[in-house]
C-alpha cells in the first residue's frame, strides 16, 4: 500500500466512529486491510444490502477517494466480474473517478462493456449509471466512439434509457455548466435516436443548447418535422435556448411551426421558445401571431406580460409567465 493510499484511508477510517453515531448503530470499524478494492467492496456489499442511506453514501465515497491511488488493473477486474448492480453501479463511478483523475479514458473500457453488452439490463443500466458525474462524452470519443450514447439510448431496458438521460443532464449541468458543444449535439443525437417520447422531451428540454453546433441546430430543427407531437414540441423549446449565431435561422423555423401546426402543445412551446430567442424583442412577433390560433392568444398575452417586466434571466422570466398563465 502505498503512502497515498495509506493517507486516504487513515483519513476514512478516522470518520467512522462519527458515522456510527450518526445511525445511531454500532459499526465495524475495518482495518486498514479494507483499503483494498477487495476489502472496500465487501464493505460497499454490506452497506448497499444492510446500511441505512447515510451509510451507503458513505461507502460509495470512501471507495470513489480511494480508488484515486488503487491499481486500475484491480479496478478494471472488479467492475467485469461484479453481479450486484449496486455494488457495480459503486465500483464502476470508482473506476471513472480514476479515469477522469489519471486522464486516462481507455480505463473506462471494462464499464463501457458492461453498459453495452450485459444480457442482464440492470447491470446495464448501473453500468451507465456509474458514469453519473465524469465527463463521459468526451470519455467515449476519446475511446474511439465504440459504446455511445446514441447507441445506449436504444437499449430495450426503461432504465438503461433513462440512466443515459440523467448522465447527459447531470453532465450539462454539473460539468459544463450548459456550455459545450460535444454534449449538446450528443444529446440531440440521442434523442432523435431514442424512439421513447419521455426520453427524448428530458434531453431536448434539459440539456442546454447554449453551445450548440450549426449541425446540432440544423439536427434539432429537423425534429420540428417529426411525426410525434411530442418531439416537435420538445425541439422547439429546445431551440430557443440555440446560440445567438442560431438564433434568426430559429426563429424562423419556429414562426412557421407555430403557423403550420395545428397541435397546441407544439404550438405552446413554439411560443416559449420564440419568448426565449428575444426576450424583450420578441414582443413586436409575437404579437404579430394573435389570431393565428384564438385559443392560443390568453398564452401570447401572458408572455407579452411577462416580457413587458423587462426580466433579464429566462429562469426569472419563465416563472413570472408561468404565474400568469401555468
Amino acid at each position: 500500500m502505498g503512502p497515498r493510499m495509506k493517507k486516504t484511508c487513515v483519513l476514512w477510517l478516522s470518520l467512522l466512529p462519527g458515522l456510527a453515531l450518526a445511525q445511531g448503530a454500532p459499526i465495524s470499524v475495518p482495518t486498514p486491510a479494507a483499503c483494498t478494492v477487495e476489502g472496500m467492496l465487501d464493505e460497499v456489499r454490506v452497506a448497499m444490502k444492510a446500511g441505512s442511506p447515510a451509510y451507503q453514501r458513505y461507502a460509495r465515497l470512501r471507495l470513489k477517494e480511494a480508488a484515486i491511488a488503487m491499481p486500475p488493473e484491480a479496478l478494471g477486474r472488479a467492475v467485469s466480474q461484479e453481479r450486484d448492480p449496486a455494488v457495480l453501479e459503486a465500483v464502476g463511478a470508482a473506476l471513472a473517478t480514476k479515469a477522469s483523475n489519471a486522464q486516462k479514458p481507455e480505463l473506462l473500457q471494462p464499464l463501457l462493456s458492461r453498459a453495452k453488452q450485459d444480457v442482464d439490463p440492470g447491470l446495464r443500466a448501473a453500468a451507465v449509471r456509474a458514469l453519473k458525474g465524469a465527463p463521459s462524452v468526451e470519455f467515449m470519443a476519446k475511446n474511439g466512439d465504440v459504446v455511445t450514447y446514441e447507441q445506449l439510448v436504444r437499449d430495450s431496458a426503461p432504465e438503461v434509457r433513462q440512466a443515459v438521460v440523467e448522465n447527459l443532464v447531470t453532465e450539462s449541468a454539473g460539468i459544463y455548466f450548459g456550455h459545450n458543444a460535444e454534449l449538446a449535439e450528443t444529446a440531440v443525437k440521442a434523442a432523435a435516436a431514442s424512439g421513447d417520447p419521455s426520453v427524448a422531451t428530458r434531453l431536448l428540454g434539459e440539456v442546454s443548447m447554449e453551445a450548440a453546433s450549426p449541425e446540432a441546430v440544423r439536427q434539432l430543427t429537423s425534429q420540428l418535422r417529426s411525426e410525434d407531437p411530442g418531439m416537435r414540441a420538445a425541439a422547439a423549446k429546445a431551440l430557443g435556448g440555440v446560440p445567438g449565431t442560431e438564433s434568426p435561422g430559429a426563429r424562423r423555423s419556429l414562426t412557421a411551426l407555430y403557423r403550420s401546426d395545428s397541435d397546441l402543445a407544439v404550438r405552446k412551446s413554439a411560443l416559449e421558445g420564440l419568448a426565449r430567442l428575444g426576450q424583450s424583442s420578441a414582443r413586436p412577433l409575437l404579437e404579430s401571431l394573435r389570431g393565428v390560433d384564438p385559443r392560443m392568444d390568453p398564452e401570447i398575452d401572458a408572455w407579452l406580460g411577462a416580457l413587458k417586466l423587462n426580466l433579464q434571466e429566462w429562469h426569472l422570466l419563465l416563472r413570472e409567465k408561468q404565474r400568469l398563465r401555468p
